[in-house]
């Protein structure tokens, strides 16, 4: 059996009135302790799944501005950046109307994309979703989708921040979860508990736990609607619960107490051990008992004792990424009896420093920016990192969406998180604790990784989009009387850029070919081309079809959309700016460039190309005859008297010529009929029609690549009259630290007046997150 990481048999101490240590084990119990660790692991080799995370430039765009972003493309379960995919198919979606007013294909580089789109001018005002998908994080299951950003887009920043009232929510959902799973009379057990409102907000409260009645333990919640009580149930006394705040006459159940049977405890997590407690009911026989930890669909180890009345088992996690840990319980039969999630090695991640020469800046001034990155050992690391300085009044910090909380939680558990980022920040004190009440109330059926998660989805991948796109070659007017056989056919691959080269390729002997990724990059920024090589007879041609946004919208109508619930406030939480003196930026409106060229405008210059050829080679019968008639009547006949039209030049059409009786037909005297001088033009045709008369077929790049704007100011330019109103001043999605883990940028302020924030996020080669945010002022100089 192949492991990803070598399976710890664990030396246990044994807790029954004394200590002693367990010191050996039997070849049987190491062969259970393989098959235990082998039920997770066969469920996931074959997975070979990644994790879409989208960083923006910001979280609230005024129309006409570039949204930036920067796509983590991750192995799902180690978060190195992946390699198996090379298209991010990514939608902007309005969230009111669903309707998909952007999708486009981009690059994905060694698991990374560098993308932007336009924010068009008729959008309207409201939120919008940034969704990304790939071939292999797109699947048919799970149902639940996580790869998005959501933004707001505004015609004009209102700095002025508004009220958001809290609605009121009379319906309580409370809810109880035995740690453990389950419990067990005369064994003493936590009880963890959650409330929520119909909208799943937290819903703080207080209340009572009645045995037959009689008040037993009071409680309230300490952290978003969220507690732990502890007591000793017993299976012959009815239990419920009744809460004081917010007041209600609506009694709450328990779980049913089991007359026997065992519980799992976690006695203490620190940065070395995981600590548990199995105890049993008096009466069950001794057993050996098994705790398996998994992350992600990686055993890490497998510990087991030998149970009599209590067994207290500890596990080392030093080793262990961060992340949540499944904690299962097994019997000697290897069948699970107790199970709960564990956040482990919270300090597993980078720690991104960053230092500003200055605090505070006058507009246009430079400023520089040192980043230093390390491990959790203070070791320097090299990361791939992402960037956006931008002014502060642009946050909406409503949001509450980043690169640890998107693969650390979200990503993780089933359904929706509330303040994922409390979890993340040092500064709240009772984070460790609030995290576990987390996962004791979320529960181990919600981990994305756990045992009966992973065979409803099944060991097989099923993609659903795919990168490659299926062409085939077939007769233009097929003889359905008779079997034609295509045969292999060349074909040439290319685009408008010349420098770019061509590409040859053939089709199988049914006709089909296939365009791989590739291809696409030919015809970034545009189109890429495929003509086909065949004689003129009999006629070839060529059909291909992309479904792959069309697949992506129906599956998507099946799925739910989840994203971290904002932490709830009382006002708007949108910065406002510090400063009195903020220029009003008046846009102009819009101005249409229209061509006093009449007729079909051509999107790419490649088609420009096949127009003018087409009009090179005169595929017309138009001619012209040495009086400068056009399509003379009279000289059909004679070819030495014709020549070819050319556009743009100015001709005479005549009605009514004929010969005169005894002379003709290329020579002699002719009457004249009603003549007009015209201005000759080729007739138009279409990109389809160019494209089928030359048997040529196109297909969309990848989106074109953008270079940020970054302004430039020295002695001259700094005194430059033209006001610069750049709200974001600098993004930048691949800064990669050196050896020394460190990197420095630099940039120039603009003429806002205002609070600027820096947010900085990334990854390790070895699967480390991080990020950092900072902040700094800038005054109109004086």
């Amino acid at each position: 059996m192949q492991v990803k990481n070598p399976i710890l048999i664990i030396v246990l101490t044994l807790l029954l009135f004394y200590l002693f240590t367990a010191v050996s084990y039997s070849q049987t119990s190491e062969s259970i302790a393989d098959a235990i660790a082998e039920k997770v692991q066969v469920l996931t080799q074959n997975q070979n799944l990644d994790n879409v995370y989208l960083q923006t430039s910001k979280t609230i765009y005024e129309t006409e501005e570039d949204l930036w972003f920067k796509g983590y493309v991750l192995d799902a379960q180690s978060f190195i950046p992946s390699n198996r995919s090379k298209i991010l198919f990514v939608q902007l979606v309005e969230d009111a109307s669903d309707k998909v007013v952007w999708q486009k294909k981009y690059e994905i580089e060694n698991g990374f994309v560098n993308g932007h789109l336009f924010l068009e001018s008729a959008l309207i005002e409201g939120n919008y979703t940034l969704s990304a998908y790939s071939s292999n994080s797109f699947t048919k299951e799970p149902g639940e989708f996580y790869a998005l950003k959501k933004i707001k887009v505004v015609q004009t920043i209102n700095q002025n921040p508004t009220v958001v009232p809290v609605e009121k929510d009379s319906i309580i959902h409370f809810t109880s979860f035995p740690e453990g799973g389950q419990l067990v009379s005369g064994i003493n057990s936590n009880l963890a508990f959650k409330s929520v409102n119909s909208k799943g907000l937290p819903v703080a409260v207080s209340g009572t736990l009645f045995e037959n009645n009689t008040p037993l333990v009071d409680f309230k919640s300490s952290h978003a609607g969220m507690g732990l009580l502890t007591f000793t149930p017993d299976n012959n006394k009815k239990y419920h619960i009744q809460l004081s705040e917010p007041t209600s006459d609506k009694i709450y159940a328990i779980a049913p107490v089991a007359s026997s049977g065992k519980v799992l405890r976690l006695l203490r997590n620190t940065k070395e051990t995981l600590t548990f407690k199995v105890t049993q009911s008096d009466g069950l026989k001794e057993e050996r008992v098994y705790l398996r930890l998994q992350i992600r669909g990686v055993v890490y180890s497998i510990a087991t004792g030998l149970l009599k009345k209590e067994l207290t088992i500890k596990i080392p996690i030093k080793e262990l990424p961060q992340g949540i840990a499944e904690v299962t319980l097994f019997n000697e039969n290897a069948l699970p009896i107790a199970e709960r999630l564990v956040y482990v090695n919270q300090e597993q991640q980078l720690t991104i420093q960053t230092e500003l020469d200055k605090s505070s800046y006058t507009t246009r001034e430079k400023a520089k920016l040192k980043i230093k990155v390390t491990d959790q050992n203070g070791q320097p690391i090299v990361a791939h990192l992402g960037l956006s300085i931008y002014d502060g009044i642009y946050q909406n910090k409503q949001d509450v969406k980043n690169i640890q909380t998107h693969y650390l939680l979200s990503t993780q558990l089933k359904g929706n998180i509330y303040n994922p980022v409390y979890y993340f920040n040092e500064q709240n004190k009772n984070r460790n604790q609030a995290l576990d009440l987390l996962m004791l109330t979320q529960g181990w059926r919600s981990y994305v990784w756990n045992e009966a998660n992973l065979k409803e989805l099944g060991n097989a991948f099923k993609p659903i989009i795919f990168e490659e796109i299926k062409g085939k070659v077939h007769l233009q007017k097929p003889d359905k009387k008779a079997t034609t056989v295509i045969g292999e056919k060349g074909m040439t691959v290319f685009s408008a850029d010349e420098s770019k080269g061509s590409d040859f390729m053939l089709t199988d002997t049914t006709g089909v070919f296939t365009i791989i990724p590739n291809d696409l990059k030919k015809g970034e920024g545009g189109y890429t081309y495929i003509k086909l090589m065949s004689a003129q007879k009999p006629k070839y041609t060529m059909t291909i079809k992309d479904f792959s946004f069309e697949t992506i919208n129906n599956e998507c109508s099946t799925k739910t959309l989840l994203y971290p619930l904002a932490k709830i406030e009382k006002r708007n939480t949108q910065v406002v700016s510090p400063f009195t003196e903020r220029e009003s930026i008046n846009k102009l409106k819009e101005v249409t460039i229209t061509s006093k060229k009449k007729g079909v405008v051509f999107r790419d210059k490649y088609i420009g190309k096949l127009d003018s050829l087409y009009k090179a080679q005169n595929p017309t019968a138009d001619f012209v005859c040495h009086d400068n008639v056009l399509n003379c009547e009279l000289h059909k006949g004679c070819p030495g008297d014709r020549k070819r039209p050319i556009e743009g030049e100015k001709y005479t059409t005549c009605d009514g010529l004929k010969w005169l009786k005894g002379s003709g037909p290329c020579g002699g005297y002719f009457i004249s009929g009603h003549c007009n001088e015209i201005t000759y033009h080729y007739p138009e045709l279409t990109e389809a029609q160019l494209l089928e008369m030359f048997n040529i077929v196109m297909i969309e790049g990848y989106y074109g690549k953008k270079v940020f704007y970054e302004a430039v100011y020295d002695e001259v330019t700094i005194t430059d009259s033209t006001p610069d109103y750049r709200n974001t001043l600098f993004w930048k999605p691949d800064i990669i630290t050196d050896d020394k883990g460190e990197a420095t940028i630099s940039f120039f302020c603009s003429d806002i007046n205002s609070l600027f924030f820096g947010n900085i996020e990334g990854v390790s080669g070895e699967g480390l997150l991080g990020r950092e945010a900072f902040q700094f002022n800038v005054k109109k100089s004086e």
